[in-house]
């Protein structure tokens, strides 16, 4: 392939940006347009993935109602056919009925015509309905498939304001949520009500920009070439869409029609706008890189409010595009997209410079050979390639990445491509030699395999021979060739060169040592004007040491990457018509695109589906490795080298092994718990320095992330996997399994409620660490684990969960230290707690009177120990409702405790509180009130204000005042027990929800309907995650609402 022939990066990287027209419910024409573009260009494509705009169009921008569909397109990123349904709904609610029929009133104020909220509440839905929430910011700051914006005009200035989903250098956005933006781009003077975003005030944007072609212009150049604002030699389609040309009505005499009407019309005639416009693209249009797609003829006559014309609309338009002119417009359009392979980059400008200089160098170095080709016999330029080019897998992204810092003035001489075995680092190396062959032929290309010394040596003794380097006897040592081919190409004369290092991963072989005393291998990188070279490595440590910054690091590939690596690897493409099961597949490859290839071989082998594979991954831990250990063919990776996901990390492991002991220890410790959000905290415990250097050489291999600014890690799923394989295969895993364990115990986090954020990331850990010991011979260390994770399980009110814990803990402890040791009197607590948790009143009193017996009997009956059984058994009697023999034995603790512990003490408060709820409970409400006070004042003092006693205290007060119809009151310590209550355990937390029901019933006590109905909602949707639609506290909450909502 020439360099002038083919694409070239504006085919198939460079900028796709839609602009759409507002035109109220005409808008539904402009997306029956795109829907034709969409379904022919899917249709086209041998890809079975049905492409949405967002993953086509790099920039989605509307006015108005086209600010609307650009919002659903591309920040909720909905396809076509769901946009189009969602639209058609928003139009028929919105514009069903007029609340004013004059746009104006007595006093010449302009009033709406249409219900605001209603249009509010429409968009709400459509939100909700595609995954998001209305109050989502626009820009969340999170990537998009595609940037979008819409328009809006300040109702003080009249200028048009964008408001985006994503950040512009050197500009502050508002901040504005989706549905904000969505209401501010559509509110239409006269329609609607003006929107209040922070300080100031909009209407739609069909003022200044209907047809926002000229402010989608300016915008793409204020990203993609902001200094040059040449934008289009960037731009490889642009599409406007309109919604119809309007009528040409005669200027109205009538002040009341002129205001609502004609000028209306002048402000926001979109035609005027095109026309101005395709006079300055005119080249473009020729080179059909612009297309303006808007009904001609039959949609003069539609209104804008009139939704019950669709089928006029549904009419003209597939008239339009049925028409031999358009199909044949829509034809270059659709075959100008299939040429787009990647969503263009923020730096592309730089990509289409570099281009425009190769094929101008190109073309004076083929005029100078034509025309002295009498004279022009240079020998062919060097290639030692050991692999054909990958027509399967290539990741354009990155080779145009590398390209770019290669073939620029100022250049680096050395590149380092650094990431996670099996990322495909070697294929985009591939890949980029034989398209450094193509753009310069003249260019000599050596890729040379440094998997260890040995295939170094025999890699640079392969250069020599292709560079035509004579040996003599006097320089045949192995150091000899490597320092004959570092002179040979730091000489000018011998023009372009390109050296690949391939699998560089062993920092020793490039530092000197015993074996290379002269400086390590790194002296023996030759160095040009005209050569560059470039490494393949897993370690970030070696990437920085041979090639400094110029590092490109490869990230995990996305799903759309790592979809296209699948559907080129199988045979029976068909499976991918299944996305979610094609999805499910993917993310237990975790992305990886070795794992893929050899997942898709071994598909391809025995015929299974993608569930079927899935179902073998996610089976028995040995299953997921044997389906990793399975050899595969692959003619882009060395023969010398086994394929298996699961060793393809080995050299990795034995590097670390070499390098740093306690890095060793901690990918062991992290292969026994679970791979995401580690704490720092538990990993086996050095110096902090050794620990920085421990986790960072790990994260060096990409084996762990660091998050939570360094005190946790997350390890990747395969190489934990592929770890435990590897302790496996010495004899390892049983022992580190065992030593987790017993470290867990030792470093488990406090487990007071305030420490909760720390015990919560701890727990799912322990469970794994239990789970996995689970049939080991018992040990001491298992009980205090089982202790603490159950207990941090009934702290955050996962009952049922404490009650197998504690279950499992008694038995233990019974067998290690027999049925009355003090361990197992704790874990029988523990198990009476879960079952009154639980509403097992039966099982909990009857367990805590055996309990109160032992304790008795074994301390004798005024012991701290019994008073805490009799305590127990009270607060028992209490959540089975027994009130009355509740009372009769908190009357006997309170005293014991008092004389005991003191009268400030936490265990004593906990009985006044539980004798207060008795009080409560049978109607004693003045007594209950009294108590209720006191209480508060001494938790207050001897425990503050955010321990979860104290609000337990303020809770059950406001309680009292709402029986007592002191609604105020009640509502004042609600408000402030649902904040501190929600800092302490959370939002989604059972007693959070309970509280947060109380406040709903006294906001609806008070007649504040709205707010108490929307908490009360909230707290529906709480109950439901939590507890399930079934439950008895979800369907509470649902009578409650129900009877709210229909007395209303």
């Amino acid at each position: 392939m020439a360099i002038d022939s083919g694409l070239g990066p504006l085919d198939t990287d460079g900028l796709c940006l839609l602009s759409l027209d507002g035109g109220g419910v005409r808008g539904l024409s402009s997306l029956l347009i795109l829907k034709d573009v969409m379904a022919q260009l899917n249709s086209e494509r041998e890809d079975s993935e049905v492409l949405k705009p967002c993953d086509v169009f790099d920039l989605i921008a509307g006015t108005s109602t086209g600010g609307l569909i650009a919002i659903m397109l591309g920040r909720l990123e909905m396809g076509v056919d769901e946009c189009i349904l969602a639209y058609t709904e928003l139009m028929q609610s919105v514009f069903s009925e007029k609340i004013n029929n004059v746009p104006v009133d007595w006093s010449g104020k302009i009033v709406s015509q249409y219900d605001s909220n209603k249009l509010k509440k429409a968009i709400e839905k459509v939100i909700t309905r595609a995954g998001s929430s209305p109050t989502d910011l626009m820009n969340d700051g999170k990537p998009r498939r595609s940037k979008t914006f819409v328009c809006t005009t300040s109702k003080d200035t009249f200028q048009v304001t964008r408001l985006r989903s994503y950040s512009v250098a050197d500009e502050i956005g508002l901040p504005a949520t989706i549905c904000e933006a969505a209401l501010a781009t559509s509110a239409a003077t006269r329609f609607f009500d003006s929107v209040t975003i922070g300080n100031h005030k909009f209407v739609d944007g069909a003022f200044g920009a209907n047809n926002p072609i000229e402010e989608v212009e300016e915008e793409a150049a204020d990203i993609w070439c902001t200094a040059s604002r040449a934008l289009k030699p960037l731009v490889k389609c642009l599409i406007s869409v309109g919604t119809g040309n309007p009528a040409q009505l005669p200027m109205n005499d009538n002040v009341l029609k002129f205001l609502s009407k004609t000028l209306v019309r002048m402000a926001t005639k979109p035609e005027s706008t095109e026309r101005r416009f395709m006079a300055r693209w005119s080249n473009e249009v020729k080179g059909k890189r612009y297309f303006r797609f808007s009904v001609e003829q039959g949609l003069q006559q539609v209104h804008m409010t009139e939704f019950e014309k669709q089928s006029v609309i549904e009419s003209a338009t597939y008239a339009y595009l049925h028409h031999s002119s358009q199909k044949v417009r829509v034809r270059d359009c659709i075959l100008n997209l299939l040429e787009k392979s990647e969503k263009t980059s923020i730096d592309f400008e730089t990509t289409i410079r570099g281009h425009e200089a190769r094929l101008s160098r190109h073309r004076i170095l083929q005029t100078l050979r034509s025309s002295d080709s009498q004279y022009y016999h240079r020998k062919p330029a060097g290639w030692l390639v050991p692999f054909e080019r990958n027509s399967r897998y290539v990741d354009r992204k990155f080779v145009g990445k590398v390209k770019q810092k290669l073939f620029i003035n100022n250049r680096p001489e050395r590149i380092a491509i650094f990431g996670l075995g099996g990322i495909g680092k070697t294929q985009i190396a591939l890949e980029l030699a034989y398209q450094t062959k193509e753009l310069y032929p003249d260019c000599a290309i050596f890729w040379l395999s440094a998997v260890d010394m040995e295939s170094l040596q025999h890699a640079y003794q392969m250069v020599a021979d292709q560079l035509g380097i004579d040996f003599d006897s006097t320089r045949s040592s192995k150091e000899d060739v490597k320092s004959l081919v570092k002179a040979h190409l730091g000489n000018p004369s011998i023009g372009r060169w390109l050296l690949i290092f391939d699998n560089a991963d062993k920092i020793d072989m490039w530092i000197e040592s015993n074996d290379l005393p002269n400086g390590g291998l790194k002296d023996y990188l030759p160095t040009s004007d005209h050569g560059a070279i470039v490494f393949t490595t897993r370690s970030n440590k070696v990437a920085q040491y041979l090639a400094a910054t110029d590092v490109i690091q490869i990230p995990e590939m996305d799903e759309r990457k790592a979809t296209c690596v699948l559907r080129n690897s199988l045979i029976d493409k068909e499976l991918l018509r299944d996305s979610e099961t094609t999805r499910k597949l993917l993310s237990r490859l975790t992305f990886l695109p070795l794992a893929i290839v050899q997942a898709a071989s071994f598909i391809n082998q025995n015929g299974i589906t993608f569930n079927g594979y899935v179902e073998l991954l996610d089976g028995q831990e040995q299953n997921a490795i044997d389906l990793l250990s399975e050899d595969f063919e692959d003619k882009g990776r060395y023969k010398s080298i086994r394929n298996p996901v699961a060793t393809t990390w080995l050299t990795s492991f034995e590097q670390i092994q070499r390098q740093n002991s306690l890095a060793t220890d901690y990918l062991c410790f992290m292969a026994c718990i679970q791979e995401r959000d580690i704490l720092v905290s538990l990993l086996p415990p050095a110096p902090n320095v050794q620990q920085q250097k421990a986790i960072g050489l790990l994260s060096s291999y990409s084996f762990v992330r660091v998050t939570h600014e360094g005190s946790r890690l997350d390890m990747h799923r395969l190489v934990h996997l592929a770890t435990r394989n590897w302790l496996q295969s010495i004899n390892s895993l049983r022992k580190w399994q065992l030593d987790v364990l017993h470290a867990l115990d030792t470093f488990f986090p406090n487990t007071h409620i305030t420490n909760r954020t720390q015990w919560r990331a701890a727990v799912p850990h322990a469970l794994q660490a239990l789970a996995l010991t689970a049939r080991e011979d018992p040990v001491f260390y298992r009980v205090g684990l089982l202790y603490k994770v159950a207990t941090c399980q009934m702290s955050d009110g996962r009952r049922k969960q404490a009650e197998e814990l504690f279950g499992e803990m008694v038995k233990l402890s019974g067998t290690l230290f027999g049925p009355e040791h003090a361990w197992t009197i704790v874990g029988l607590s523990g198990l009476a707690n879960s079952y009154s948790g639980q509403g097992k009143s039966e099982k909990a009193i009857k367990l805590c009177e055996q309990i109160l017996e032992m304790q008795e009997r074994l301390q004798g009956p005024e012991s701290i120990e019994a008073t805490r059984g009799l305590f127990q058994l009270t607060a028992a009697y209490r959540e089975a409702r027994n009130y009355k023999k509740s009372q009769e034995l908190c009357r006997k603790v309170i005293p014991r405790y008092i004389k005991s512990v003191g009268p400030d003490s936490w265990e004593t408060l906990d009985a006044i509180y539980v004798l207060m709820l008795d009080y409560f409970m049978h109607g004693r409400l003045s007594d209950a009130l009294e108590l209720s006070i006191q209480s508060l004042h001494i938790h207050k003092k001897s425990l503050g204000l955010e321990d979860p006693r104290t609000v337990g205290v303020m809770s059950t007060m406001a309680i009292i005042y709402i029986h007592l119809w002191r609604l105020t009151e009640a509502e004042s310590l609600l408000t402030e027990a649902v904040e501190i209550h929600k800092r302490i355990f959370g939002s989604e937390h059972p007693e959070t929800i309970q509280l947060m029901s109380w406040l709903a019933v006294t906001w609806n006590s008070q007649g504040r309907y709205k707010e108490a109905v929307a908490l009360r909602t909230e707290c529906l949707h709480f109950s439901v995650q939590y507890f399930g639609s079934d439950h008895e506290y979800t369907q509470a909450h649902y009578s409650a609402l129900d009877a709210w909502t229909s007395s209303k």
